[in-house]
């Protein structure tokens, strides 16, 4: 019985929340109708004193309801008819919108809502989902299915960095030891030198600091000088080597897209050949542009001009980093062809 009974008072509640929500909604809808007659009093009205007070009549209704969104809308729409001229043709247009947005929030608060079919709702949602818009792409389906090994490796991976881990742990504190100890033995005879003599103790640690800088310096001194040493052997071998043979490293680089490396080689051939017929002065330490200005001083202006567009796309591709091309290799290497090739007819020509 007790059970019965907060069931029906349940049955009750629901039943008049449910008959508030529609008294609110027909209250509300009858309101939106009130505002819509002024509305189109106020469009039908001749005089701008009938249609002003038509306007603020329902502009007062709008008031007391700017709790909704939508009223705030129409209040901004009948503010604007008054301040632009009740009579005008913006007024007009204006007001035609607000009599449209009016009956259309109307006939919304009318309507009464469907009743959905589960079962109709769930198909089209599994028809949507499985739509090509919602699909995975494909490398993410291959990165789920490589998920569980790269993890079982990746687990693999920290188990054995942390074995490794706790076998080098003995060595690293060993080693620590060491220099706490050296440290501490340090400090233990740089105090009691101090006590003795405080000159002979600081003369002690200066020429101590001295002798390891010394000992530093020697050190990167030697690094560099046989690093300049290999650099330099390089630069003299690389300067002993023909031009022919220049351009067939350059041609080997060129097969491999080390694009860079080939246009390199071919300029420094083309340089080479440049050399051997006396138009410039090879030296390593010379600049590009020094060999251009001995090039205009003793060739012709469509020679001159030739070189200047090859050394600009040598300094753009070797200094600036431009992306080398094959193209621009193609057309380095044909430039030095004709003048290694210039260069052996005139060592080849007979003497008068």
């Amino acid at each position: 019985m007790r059970y019965l009974a907060i069931f029906a008072v349940m049955l009750l509640l629901k039943i008049s929340v449910y008959s508030q929500q529609e008294n609110r909604k027909t209250d509300l809808s009858k309101q939106i109708a009130v505002i819509t007659e002024h509305l189109r009093k106020a469009q039908l009205a001749k005089s701008s004193e009938v249609r002003k007070r038509e306007i603020l009549q329902a502009q007062n209704s709008v008031a007391k309801l700017l709790s909704y969104p939508l009223f705030e809308k129409l209040k901004i729409s009948l503010d604007k008819v008054l301040k632009v001229g009740v009579m005008t043709k913006e007024a007009d247009a204006l007001l035609g919108d607000a009599i449209e947005l009016a009956e259309s929030a109307n006939n919304l608060l009318r309507q009464k809502p469907s009743r959905i079919d589960p079962e109709e709702a769930k198909a089209k949602l599994a028809k949507v989902l499985s739509s090509r818009e919602f699909r995975d792409p494909f490398w993410l389906v291959i990165l789920r299915r490589l998920e569980k090994p790269f993890e079982r490796i990746l687990n693999w991976l920290g188990q054995a960095f942390g074995q490794l881990a706790s076998f080098l742990r003995p060595v690293f504190q060993w080693i620590s030891a060491l220099f706490l100890a050296l440290g501490s033995w340090f400090w233990h005879w740089f105090q009691l030198l101090m006590k003795i003599s405080p000159i002979l103790a600081w003369t002690i640690l200066v020429v101590l600091i001295l002798v390891f800088s010394a000992l530093l310096a020697h050190t990167i001194i030697k690094w560099w000088r046989k690093r300049q040493k290999a650099f330099a052997e390089a630069v003299v071998a690389e300067a002993l080597v023909m031009p022919e043979q220049l351009l067939l490293e350059a041609e080997k680089a060129a097969k491999k897209g080390d694009y860079l490396t080939a246009i390199r080689k071919a300029y420094k051939a083309l340089l080479f050949a440049l050399d051997r017929v006396g138009l410039i002065c090879f030296r390593e330490q010379r600049t590009n542009w020094e060999y251009l200005a001995e090039i205009q001083r003793k060739t012709s202006p469509e020679f001159a001009l030739r070189f200047l567009e090859i050394t600009k796309t040598f300094d753009l591709c070797f200094y600036a980093r431009k992306l080398a091309t094959s193209s621009e290799y193609t057309i380095l290497k044909r430039f030095a062809e004709e003048t290694i090739r210039h260069a052996f007819s005139n060592f080849s020509a007979p003497s008068s």
